[in-house]
């Protein structure tokens, strides 16, 4: 079974997407099964990303709430030792 770069994937998709998978396999002497393979594999590696990314943005909303309710519960304590500090 021959191994093949990820550049030439990538260049191999691009081609397929240009002028076709049928077209491309037969330029490259590629089987159009194995290309079809690389093109699913691509788009499920841009669906992983794409969690991952949703993730990030779901830790970041959390921690900038968190991080709110912090800054609030701080202005509360500031203001509840004026009550307590002798004057």
């Amino acid at each position: 079974m021959q191994r093949y770069s990820n550049e030439f994937k990538e260049e191999a998709l691009l081609l397929a997407k240009e002028i076709g998978v049928r077209q491309t396999s037969e330029k490259l002497g590629v089987a159009q099964k194995t290309l079809y393979k690389w093109q699913r594999e691509k788009r499920l590696a841009g669906q992983l990303s794409n969690r991952v990314v949703e993730s990030d943005a779901e830790r970041i909303k959390r921690l900038e709430k968190e991080n709110d309710e912090l800054r609030q519960a701080n202005e509360v304590l500031k203001k509840a030792m004026g009550f307590f500090v002798p004057r």
